[in-house]
């Protein structure tokens, strides 16, 4: 792992190099970013980034012996009582408990059908 993070450093400090030449550094400035924030986490912390194409996923505990964690996102699924029709989808950006995202998803049915939910 450590010769991984060295070469990692190398590699960006080469790209930071080689690219203000060819202006591509501003297209980039936010993936460098990325990516140092990444190779300077330590495994106390508490805001990490466990995915580069997805850096807003998080760990959630799952309490299970066969898969205790999973990494992600939460969502909310909202579907008819007799046809089981989906009516709303809630993406949640933080990892809330069940109790909590019924308020957020039923917002987003009433907004998206133009009518509260019974």
């Amino acid at each position: 792992m450590r010769r991984l993070r060295t070469i990692a450093r190398t590699l960006i400090r080469e790209l930071r190099r080689a690219l203000p030449q060819h202006c591509l550094f501003d297209c980039y400035q936010q993936d460098f970013l990325l990516y140092e924030q990444v190779l300077n986490q330590q495994p106390k912390d508490k805001i990490k980034i466990y995915s580069l194409h997805e850096p807003k996923a998080y760990c959630i505990a799952k309490g299970k012996d066969h898969k205790a964690y999973e990494y992600g996102s939460k969502a909310s699924i909202a579907s008819t009582a007799t046809s089981n029709i989906i009516v709303g989808v809630v993406s949640h950006e933080q990892n809330l408990h069940d109790s909590h995202t019924l308020l957020d998803i039923l917002a987003h049915v009433e907004v998206s059908r133009g009518q509260a939910a019974k």
